[in-house]
């Protein structure tokens, strides 16, 4: 027979390692039907939007984002924790990505058979060769983890860390009022006040870009956001880019493509990036990250540009080179987080975030890991080197790839990790759609944003910057909220 512990209003079955919702459900459908279409208005009413499919250039004609009627749980200290230890990731992958000896190290193998790293390893042992002295750092990071349910503490446990393009905190700021209502309204056994904290990703990001164009030091130089031609979550940008403006309303900030750097862009003499006559102090990549994002050699060479020019590139090569699956799956080695941070309470933190990483390198170790996860791929997720989502392999599925690949170069641009196993929680779907919602089991994924700012030698700002929760039906491998399978959610904290 279950029993439950009561968690600040809520309750954990600790026999299914299921967290229930501040809730009382399933809720009537007229009960249900009135929270759904309230949720939606307040939703809009608070810019929780993204263009629609249908018009994804125009900002006339707007959709409610899909979301979570329910906040998602997290233990209150888990949260506090992983904002902790984003500080000290945030230090780790900034000191990683000045160690060109082990990004290139631990890269050399992957390059053979992953064409796209392998382009971006190259510019980086360009700008080596030529000592480009770059102006500063500002790096805007994000963290992910599944709460564990294979474990009774239910520890987070991080998917990935990622290093470019790292949004959606801005556009779910606008979500948490949704969720104070939407809890209210059904009668929610909580304080929401102290329950659903505050995200405060456009604050804090906006002065990491102040604090990076005040170290480039040209006061008509231009923040630009290098963006999509058919961006549907714009609004997720414009956010940061008013935030900027907010804090000083006299820094240029203009929206260009890979293909506008490619065209309009020059070096001057002094490495000066001029993108249609304006000189560049940051390049603010939210496009870039993946090949198909590159139709071109002018992409490539928009890359390439800034990566040799003074500008601040958000991120530059190496950074991005750090968020490559490959080195966080070396760094997760044991003694490999020593090797950068000397402080023994931050190297203990991160470690306890990781689970278990393993090459598949051609060699006896890789061997090893080959032999495992072809005899149990249910316990495995296999990961290339991509950004973006919908890349990673799992199941069966892995077991059909490592035996068609097993026995050449291309084993090297994966690597294999221990599967999450997420704790669930019965929540609804709110969706463009006429219908109601059903009562699903939902996993969530928690992420933490963090901000360094560097002035080429010191850190000058290094802080927690907000957060973002996906959810997802149970069951569902990967996710993605503009296709439609997550939906956007905030954490709601509980006592453990």
């Amino acid at each position: 027979m279950a029993y439950y512990i009561p968690l600040n209003g809520r309750f954990l079955n600790k026999e299914t390692m299921e967290l229930d919702s501040p809730v009382k459900l399933p809720l009537p459908d007229s009960l249900l039907s009135d929270a759904n279409n309230q949720s939606k208005d307040c939703a809009v009413l608070h810019g929780f939007v993204f263009r629609t499919i249908e018009n994804p250039t125009s900002s006339d004609i707007v959709m409610c984002g899909p979301h979570a009627l329910l906040p998602a749980p997290i233990p209150r200290k888990y949260f506090h924790q992983l904002a902790q230890v984003q500080i000290y990731i945030n230090e780790l992958l900034y000191l990683i990505s000045k160690d060109y000896d082990f990004i290139r190290e631990t890269l050399k193998s992957a390059t053979v058979s992953d064409n796209f790293t392998g382009r971006l390893l190259k510019i980086l042992e360009t700008t080596l060769k030529e000592d480009i002295a770059g102006t500063g750092v500002l790096a805007l990071l994000r963290s992910d983890y599944f709460l564990d349910g294979s474990t009774d503490e239910m520890l987070p446990k991080m998917v990935e860390i990622n290093t470019i393009a790292s949004g959606a905190g801005a556009i779910q700021s606008n979500l948490t009022p949704v969720h104070k209502y939407t809890t209210q309204l059904l009668g929610g056994r909580c304080d929401v006040e102290k329950s659903l904290p505050t995200n405060n990703n456009i604050e804090k990001y906006s002065n990491a870009f102040v604090k990076a164009w005040e170290i480039y030091g040209t006061p008509k130089a231009a923040i630009i956001f290098v963006v999509s031609r058919t961006e549907r979550n714009i609004f997720d940008q414009r956010l940061i880019e008013f935030g900027i403006k907010k804090i000083n309303w006299d820094i240029p900030i203009k929206r260009v493509t890979l293909l506008d750097i490619g065209s309009k862009g020059k070096l001057s003499d002094d490495r000066r990036l001029i993108v249609d006559s304006t000189e560049v102090a940051i390049v603010y990549y939210r496009d870039g990250y993946i090949p198909s994002h590159f139709t071109s050699e002018m992409e490539w060479n928009a890359v390439f540009m800034a990566a040799r020019s003074r500008a601040i590139c958000c991120p530059n090569v190496s950074l991005h080179l750090a968020g490559t699956k490959k080195v966080q799956q070396v760094i997760a080695k044991p003694g490999m987080v020593e090797r950068f941070i000397s402080n023994p309470d931050k190297v203990k933190a991160i470690r306890a975030t990781f689970t278990g990483q393993y090459s598949l390198d051609i060699g006896a170790e890789g061997d090893e890991a080959i032999a495992m996860a072809i005899n149990s791929p249910e316990n495995f997720v296999m990961k290339p080197n991509k950004e973006g989502g919908g890349n990673n392999i799992y199941g069966v599925d892995i077991r059909t790839k490592l035996l068609e690949i097993q026995n050449t170069s291309e084993r090297n641009a994966y690597i294999l990790m221990d599967r999450i196993f997420p704790v669930t929680v019965p929540g609804y779907k709110v969706v463009s759609s006429p219908e109601l919602p059903k009562l699903q089991n939902m996993v969530s994924e928690f992420g933490m944003f963090g901000a360094l700012v560097s002035d080429g030698n010191d850190v000058v700002l290094n802080e927690f910057a907000g957060h973002l929760v996906r959810t997802k039906p149970n069951g569902v491998d990967e996710g993605g909220i503009m296709v439609g399978v997550s939906i956007s959610d905030t954490p709601f904290l509980v006592e453990f």
